[in-house]
């Protein structure tokens, strides 16, 4: 029983895969048909006696018109419709829309911001180290006693500010509020949560890397 469960899910996941692929597919085979159209009607009206040139093969043999993929796409939610659906086309095409985290396509920004959050991890512990530590054992001033110590307070505070700009942002836009709209920002330039994280980020690991070495070499 386990084993035809497992076998159920894979097909199931291979159809809505193949169904995904196939939508995209004749989506882009559409853009390039109708850019297509659009720059034969520039063509024509900047070359007036040249109209009937592309006549012949705008219609079928552009990408014809992504038909291919997208009755690929119409067969897979028949097939999806009869073997899981009891036939119900409808009940097949809303199961195959694309969900967000349904695994089926991979997004490595996310992959890349968790070991990059690590590394800010693992340096932050050194820096607490160096700071414990050296204090603790051979009563040394730490770094909170060295000169650069109230600049580094001060970058630490606007990272700060970064971040909790970040997780705002996250928040707003997880529940749905137009801060956009409240705060009146051009919303062309404003930057999505994972954007501002990986902002944050960069900067965090500029600026533990900055105080380490800062420390060591006035050791």
């Amino acid at each position: 029983m386990v084993k035809v469960l497992r076998e159920s899910d894979s097909i199931k996941r291979a159809l809505k895969d193949l169904h995904r692929t196939a939508k995209l597919l004749g989506n882009f085979a559409i853009i390039n048909f109708t850019g297509f159209v659009k720059i034969t009607k520039k063509f024509q009206k900047t070359f007036p006696g040249r109209e009937n040139q592309f006549s012949d093969i705008t219609e079928d043999r552009i990408c014809n018109k992504g038909k291919v993929p997208l009755d690929l796409a119409e067969k897979m939610e028949g097939y999806y419709a009869k073997w899981f659906c009891e036939g119900n086309l409808m009940h097949a095409q809303t199961q195959m829309l694309p969900k967000k985290g349904d695994g089926l396509s991979m997004d490595w920004s996310q992959l890349r911001l968790g070991y990059r959050l690590g590394m800010c991890f693992i340096l932050s512990l050194w820096v607490c180290w160096d700071c414990i530590w050296g204090l603790v054992k051979d009563g040394n001033s730490t770094i909170g006693g060295r000169p650069a110590f109230p600049v580094f307070r001060a970058g630490a505070g606007l990272l700060l500010v970064h971040w909790f700009w970040g997780l705002s942002v996250f928040v707003w836009t997880r529940h749905r509020i137009n801060y956009i709209y409240l705060f009146d920002f051009n919303p062309r330039i404003v930057d999505t949560p994972i954007t501002i994280y990986n902002d944050c980020v960069d900067e965090t690991l500029v600026f533990l890397i900055l105080m380490l070495l800062y420390y060591k070499v006035r050791e």
